[in-house]
């Protein structure tokens, strides 16, 4: 999202009324035509071999011969932030890589746009992702094994093109960011909504419904909600805005009052499942949650109400709110379980409080988590024209993320990487005690990204360019915390063949 004063000057649609791509989405809005990608995803092997993990010796290593959409998408991220926080008051400040701008950025951003095509290519099929394709035959998963634990992520790629704006005095390149993605960032939402929504719930490829489902894919819509709470917000005639609301409609497949139908309907679903007396919810699964899934139906949930007050009437003016409050509720009930090495990888919610259920940290998800809470459309994300209710009721949370934003990246260089900057899979909750040391693509992309975007939410870190007016032991740990990316994201593109740096 626009974290800085430099705003683009059209939203990441905007250009397509110029480039021709109205012919492009003519006949993709359909939910039989979303089913069937625009390139066919089997057709051959990616050009970029994304790995799962990497070895003690930096070598690639692959996972059951397969290349895994969720790799591409972590990596994909690493590289936005990588792109989007190098400019001059940041990584590329003059106290830490001034080298960095503007070349590198731009040659970052380019990067991003490069690995879209890819993903676009070969593993969107309308918004259907392939969860992996074999690496030698190009063959893809079965398209009806969707996993709907990557969508609150997958679609969080919007990001780099929100902050376009970041890269207009290159006029081509801010041009590119602003078209070139849009298959990609608009089809999983449409999908999610034609495919896994029916009667107030969204449910797994099978049918079933349970806390996975809900929070999933109630988290994969959060993007195609913020287009259009962007659409609507003051000063969105400046971005999403150009657009008239029958072409934004026709891009997003879903009107806002189609959206906001789907919300009701899902609120009300939301209503009978939630439990006050242990803060959250049982859609008949029972109230033992996977933190993702948690920090996913918080992000899920922040598009929602956000939405429902933009959108609808008195009475969703009223639901948003109470959806509000049990929101910060689930987030007030599991923030006790911080350790400085995380959150368990699995919650019970129970009368006498969040209990551990899992005596993992899975680093991964606790990552995910906390970019739910700080990056991006994230949960503290507020503007002018939204409720506000954190700004306006409830500050405090504020502070919580903070705290928890801080505890978390001190936890990271204490616990969660080793004396060689290689970042760990997964700690002990008892202890810290390091429980999985293989450094997998996901965890290290996942990491990068939430460091970059919650680095400064609490006081423990700070920006290069205010180094010089904070205490010493601030700036060297962010020195720190940024080298750690820098070296992971170099790790990683060593062993693939593409570093950049």
């Amino acid at each position: 999202m626009k974290e800085t004063i430099l705003k683009p000057k059209i939203y990441p649609l905007c250009f397509l009324l110029l480039a021709g791509f109205l012919v492009l989405f003519a006949a993709s809005c359909t939910p039989e035509n979303d089913r069937q990608p625009e390139t066919d995803p089997t057709a051959g092997v990616p050009e970029l071999m994304v790995p799962h993990a990497i070895d003690q010796d930096g070598a690639a290593v692959y996972k059951n011969n397969r290349l895994h959409l969720k790799d591409y998408s972590n990596l994909l991220h690493a590289v936005s932030i990588m792109a989007t926080v190098s400019r001059q008051s940041e990584y590329g400040h003059e106290n830490y890589r001034p080298e960095l701008y503007p070349e590198k950025m731009r040659e970052r951003a380019e990067q991003w746009l490069d690995m879209v095509g890819v993903i676009d290519r070969h593993f969107n099929g309308g918004g259907m992702a392939a969860r992996w394709i074999d690496k030698q035959t190009g063959a893809t998963s079965d398209p009806a094994n969707v996993d709907l634990s990557v969508y609150p992520h997958l679609v969080y790629a919007y990001h780099i093109h929100h902050r376009s704006g970041r890269f207009e005095d290159d006029e081509l390149l801010f041009n590119r960011l602003n078209r070139e993605a849009t298959n990609y960032l608009v089809t999983p939402g449409r999908y999610l909504m034609n495919e896994h929504f029916g009667n107030g719930t969204f449910r797994h490829a099978n049918g079933d419904v349970d806390h996975k489902s809900m929070s999933y894919a109630l988290g994969g819509l959060h993007a195609n909600a913020y287009a259009w709470i962007v659409w609507q917000k003051p000063g969105g005639q400046d971005d999403m805005g150009v657009l008239t609301k029958a072409a934004l409609g026709h891009h997003m497949g879903h009107t806002p009052e189609q959206m906001v139908e789907i919300y009701r309907a899902v609120a009300q679903t939301l209503d009978e499942a939630w439990d006050e007396q242990r803060s959250t919810y049982d859609f008949g699964d029972g109230t033992t949650w996977r933190l993702d899934a948690a920090g996913a139906m918080i992000r899920g949930k922040k598009a929602m109400y956000d939405f429902l007050y933009m959108f609808g009437d008195d009475g969703d003016a009223e639901t948003s709110r109470r959806i509000f409050d049990r929101t910060a509720a689930m987030l007030n009930a599991v923030a006790p379980l911080a350790e400085p090495w995380g959150m368990p990888e699995k919650i019970a919610f129970t009368e006498d409080g969040a209990r551990a259920a899992s005596e993992t940290v899975n680093l991964y998800d606790w990552y995910q988590f906390l970019n739910h809470l700080g990056g991006g459309y994230g949960f503290d994300r507020e503007r002018e024209g939204m409720p506000m209710y954190i700004d306006r009721h409830r500050s405090d949370l504020k502070d919580l993320i903070g705290e928890l934003s801080d505890n978390a990246l001190l936890g990271v260089l204490d616990y969660h990487v080793d004396g060689e900057g290689r970042l760990f899979t997964a700690v002990s909750y008892d202890n810290g005690s390091v429980t999985d040391d293989r450094l997998t693509v996901s965890t290290a992309g996942m990491f990068i990204t939430m460091a970059g975007n919650m680095y400064r939410k609490g006081s423990a870190f700070d920006r290069a360019s205010d180094w010089d007016n904070v205490p010493d032991d601030v700036a060297d740990r962010s020195r720190k915390l940024h080298d750690i990316t820098f070296d992971l994201l170099d790790r990683i593109e060593q062993a693939i063949g593409t570093s950049r740096q």
